[in-house]
């Protein structure tokens, strides 16, 4: 149902929230590759913090009885120590001010629906309609934006750090072995380099951590350069294949999404570029001299109860308000979530910065 506000004196007939998240739905997705590829389970919980006991990180032993004996639950004090982490708590909110610049195509679904009567001449209340829009997306963008962030920090330190000026420090951690944080010790672009040993190190480290089977080499577009030209590489993954197929896809490596290069034995090489902007600044998801063997590609999003009355203690991925405010004097339009990135295997991930030297 639309929902009416006072302005000047006069009543303005928006959108609400529940007719925006279903106009927001047909946008263009956020580039959720990270969360979607290694983080692809999700799971809610009606509480203020995620009880970690509670997610499939380990895997449970059949409990031992005699066929006439009744069947028995799994003992508990063997099952995983109890933590309860709590989430990071998100909370965009911008004021909707009428739109003076569109999108053509934007404009046009707006009309088919019934939402604005004409795309040459628009009202304030249209205007108001697309800013509306424009205001959601963009809060819901920057929460999608945050969870990415929170998982490239998961995947490139074994942690995450959760700060801000309204936000006391909490470091996150899910105790990945130390052994997992591994840097060569000749960079791959240096004389006497041997990335193929080092991958060899990376994956047997993984596997005497109980952390899996390598399926995902993650590096910056640089580091798969000095590593696919690399003359003992390409002598155990090219050339056996010369005259037969090509291993890996010929491409330009400049991208702002995940590239998929080809295989190396069974494991994907992929190379990530994007990028994310923060106080101005623009900053990388991955150092550019990062690499990663990831085996834990069964990760968890979880998502914690929102703290607003009206949300009625519910988990949702998003949750928003808008209302008229007289100072600022505008509508002002509120997102809430509360999620947590959390792994299916805490040694599921071997690699480091100081792959390559940086010039």
């Amino acid at each position: 149902m639309p929902q009416t506000f006072e302005v000047n004196n006069a009543p303005l007939e928006l959108l609400d929230v529940g007719e925006l998240a279903l106009i927001h739905s047909n946008n263009k997705p956020f580039d959720t590759w990270l969360l979607d590829t290694f983080f692809p389970r999700r799971k809610s919980f009606q509480k203020d913090v995620v009880p970690i006991a509670e997610l499939d990180i380990e895997s449970d032993i059949a409990p031992l009885v005699a066929p006439e004996v009744e069947g028995r639950a799994f003992d508990p004090r063997a099952a995983a120590k109890v933590d309860f982490v709590q989430p990071a708590y998100l909370k965009p909110k911008n004021q909707v001010t009428p739109a003076t610049s569109w999108e053509t195509s934007l404009l046009a679904r707006l009309r088919d629906a019934g939402l604005i009567s004409s795309i040459n001449s628009l009202s304030l209340q249209d205007q108001y309609i697309i800013a509306q829009i424009e205001t959601m997306k963009r809060n819901r963008d920057s929460i999608d934006n945050r969870k990415v962030l929170m998982a490239a920090e998961l995947i490139t330190t074994g942690q995450m750090v959760l700060e801000s000026a309204d936000y006391k420090r909490n470091v996150v951690s899910f105790g990945r072995d130390s052994e997992m944080s591994f840097t060569p010790e000749t960079p791959w672009n240096e004389a006497g380099a041997t990335p193929v040993e080092d991958i060899e190190a990376m994956l047997q480290l993984i596997l005497d951590n109980d952390g899996g089977e390598g399926k995902i080499a993650l590096m910056s577009a640089k580091v798969y350069a000095v590593l696919s030209s690399n003359a003992a590489f390409k002598e155990k993954f090219v050339k056996p294949y010369e005259g037969i197929s090509v291993p890996f896809t010929p491409q330009f490596n400049a991208s702002d999404k995940a590239l998929f290069k080809g295989r190396m034995d069974n494991i994907e090489i992929w190379t990530y570029e994007a990028t994310y902007r923060n106080k101005g600044v623009r900053k990388r998801f991955i150092p550019q001299d990062f690499f990663a063997i990831i085996a834990d590609n069964e990760g968890y999003v979880t998502q914690c109860q929102i703290k607003n009355v009206k949300a009625q203690g519910l988990a949702l991925d998003y949750f928003e308000d808008q209302w008229y405010s007289n100072d600022p004097s505008g509508i002002m339009m509120l997102t809430e979530s509360a999620p947590l990135i959390v792994p299916s295997n805490k040694n599921g991930i071997c690699g480091g910065s100081g792959f390559i030297t940086l010039s």
